[in-house]
């Protein structure tokens, strides 16, 4: 490294460095009107800049490793370890009952954590809480409804704004979650919008933000003229998934007609009937990858009652096909069922060669991806709660112990083993005990429902993880 690479990398961590630590004297605290806050001794906030700090340092050129943090904030042997608190913003004036669910995210990108929420879309620095950006909403748009579960790897995300106005008759406050804004979460720029002229039910949207794909299904049962495709980085509409016409599947006299799509991860599923009237006519499943549209396989429906009612995962494909949840191998053929009430599709995960899902209130168990059979279970709290899959490929789960800590593990997908993650504190302002998570290689995120002195929100925090 020359000299002069070697100054500018110096100046720019301690610029970082010193940033955080103004951050820590002057930003106020989310929870400053908690008692006690206020009088912590001095020795106490002079280490908690100084976890920061080596946090900081240990991110941009590695001097302090992980046996230092850990020998810092060790807890008693026999004790899950307290994650340490980064920092925690103001709580923000947002909606957070259950219809406002769809409309709440947090997307964890590079040095930027995204909030989104009926109040719109923030972006806040992953080191000190200090908001980076919020994203003017799109034309024609007021308010997050909806939006993706995730990013995509370059940091881009999809929200569903509500309608200006109600243009149609049908158009009531819950059916307006029609106008979609693409963003880079990195400067929250809008990247583009798209109004659709239909009444969209926040409920029944589902958005998936691919490498280069953005799919949209505004309606819960997969109708056709409700599923979208665009291109993420001009919102050009791309053509519904459909067979090459220069063959590699049998031809279809009077053509392929779509009866419904689904999609979910890197997947759309389309059920098709090739010519007949509605009584009639062979119908097919066809498979295509999300983002390049390329087909991937094609077979004949033989079961008449055969309805596809959606889709769990896209690697491998696992379709709810009425009361089953059906696995295909990348053939096309199918591998195996299992009951639909087994699986809750909230509460279930694809990682290695293992579906992880929750099978009752209590009961959580590992199925062999290959054939279903059930390699394991375990029994957990009805209150837990999945976060998603860890780097390391083990789900992260947490459930409310002691009235006030949120207790974070992970599960070995080969055996349910389990092994802690460490705790939380649950907000002494909370009206739930239900918290968003999102996470990345050095932190985890919650985002809690308060109700500071009567007043609803939600208020973020970052641990160290």
């Amino acid at each position: 490294m020359g000299d002069g690479q070697g100054r500018a990398e110096r100046a720019e961590r301690t610029e970082r460095a010193e940033r955080t630590e103004r951050a820590g004297r002057s930003r106020p605290s989310g929870r400053s009107g908690r008692s006690g806050l206020v009088a912590l001794p001095v020795a106490v906030l002079l280490l908690a800049l100084l976890t920061v700090w080596v946090v900081v340092f240990s991110r941009e050129d590695g001097s302090a490793g992980a046996e230092d943090m850990i020998a810092a904030t060790a807890t008693p042997t026999g004790e899950p370890e307290e994650l340490a608190e980064a920092w925690d913003a103001p709580p923000v004036r947002a909606g957070a009952d259950e219809s406002d669910r769809r409309a709440t995210r947090l997307w964890a990108h590079d040095s930027t954590v995204t909030l989104v929420s009926t109040a719109g879309v923030t972006g806040y620095d992953t080191v000190d809480g200090v908001p980076r950006w919020q994203a003017d909403p799109p034309m024609g748009g007021t308010l997050p409804c909806a939006a993706a579960d995730a990013t995509n790897s370059a940091g881009v995300g999809a929200v569903l704004y509500r309608a200006e106005g109600a243009a149609r008759p049908d158009a009531t406050p819950a059916a307006d979650c029609s106008v979609l804004a693409v963003v880079d979460t990195t400067t929250g720029a809008l990247l583009w919008s798209e109004r659709f002229e239909r009444p969209v039910v926040a409920a029944d949207a589902t958005v998936t933000v691919g490498e280069e794909t953005v799919t949209v299904s505004l309606d819960a049962t997969g109708a056709v003229e409700g599923f979208h495709r665009f291109a993420v980085g001009t919102g050009e509409p791309l053509a519904f998934p459909a067979p090459p016409e220069d063959g590699g599947i049998s031809p279809c006299q009077g053509g392929r007609q779509p009866l419904s799509a689904a999609h979910a991860g890197s997947r759309v599923a389309v059920l098709t009937r090739c010519g007949g009237d509605e009584a009639g006519g062979e119908r097919e499943l066809s498979v295509y990858h999300a983002d390049t549209g390329a087909l991937e396989w094609t077979h004949p429906v033989t079961d008449p009652a055969l309805g596809l009612t959606g889709i769990l995962a896209g690697d491998p494909v696992l379709l709810f096909q009425g009361d089953d949840l059906v696995a295909y191998a990348e053939t096309g053929e199918e591998a195996w069922r299992l009951p639909r009430d087994q699986v809750r599709p909230e509460m279930a995960a694809v990682t290695g060669e293992v579906l992880f899902t929750r099978e009752s209130d209590t009961s959580f168990a590992g199925h062999d991806l290959a054939t279903g059979e059930r390699r394991w279970s375990t029994e957990l709290p009805a209150a837990t709660q999945l976060f998603g899959v860890d780097g390391d490929g083990r789900p992260l789960l947490a459930h409310p112990v002691d009235d006030d800590r949120l207790r974070l593990f992970r599960l070995d997908p080969a055996n349910g083993a389990e092994s802690s993650a460490g705790r939380v504190p649950l907000d002494p302002d909370r009206v739930s005990d239900q918290v968003t998570v999102a996470f990345d290689g050095h932190q985890l995120y919650t985002l809690t429902p308060v109700a500071p002195e009567g007043s609803e929100g939600l208020r973020l925090a970052a641990y160290e993880r």
